[in-house]
């Protein structure tokens, strides 16, 4: 009895909507929706990092590609700022060949951060401008890989969100049974049969 009395509850408001057609609104979404295209993302990734993945609306990532690029670019500007630092103390040092009258110093004062004034001979300030050179060139290969990512990852999130994956996409398993007319006898077998859109 209970039962009956539920069902009324539940069925009762949607027998009333569906009485007749013109009677019923129908409410469009207010959200423009744009379909993406793949080659956009992947060309507005070239141009700016991170544009392909606002395109792709995936606003999550942004952040992750501009502190890849903030990151990099800091490593990078650290890295020259000793670079440059060190050249010019090692010119003071290492002979010149315009000038060969020019006795070099056989060390350098070489001021730090911290306040702190040490000596540093040729082949140390050598090595510390190789180093800090090697840095500076690695982050620079550093961000054209990152560019790089950037722009496969805005390519394949637009390719994954025009991916169809719709319910038409079927596969129907029928059984067959065939006369062979050599053997003179039937053969049963499957065929499998697949329904794109």
């Amino acid at each position: 009895m209970y039962f009956r009395y539920f069902l009324l509850v539940l069925l009762l408001p949607l027998s009333l909507y569906s009485k007749d057609d013109k009677d019923t609104v129908q409410i469009k979404p207010l959200v423009k929706t744009c379909k993406i295209i793949p080659r956009q993302a992947t060309i507005k990734s070239l141009i700016i990092p991170g544009w392909g993945q606002v395109y792709n609306r995936q606003y999550w990532k942004l952040p992750l590609v501009a502190g890849a690029f903030v990151t990099l670019g800091m490593i990078a500007n650290y890295n020259n700022v000793r670079y440059t630092k060190y050249r010019g103390f090692y010119y003071q040092v290492s002979p010149r060949v315009q000038e060969p009258s020019f006795i070099p110093p056989t060390t350098v004062a070489v001021p730090y951060e911290d306040g702190t004034i040490r000596d540093l001979d040729i082949n140390q300030l050598k090595r510390l401008t190789d180093g800090y050179r090697r840095n500076r060139d690695y982050t620079y290969i550093g961000m054209v890989l990152a560019w790089t990512f950037n722009v496969v990852d805005a390519n394949v999130s637009a390719h994954l969100k025009t991916f169809d994956v719709s319910d038409d996409i079927s596969l129907k398993v029928k059984p067959t049974v065939d006369y062979q007319p050599f053997s003179q006898s039937l053969v049963s077998g499957i065929t499998l049969s697949f329904n794109f859109k």
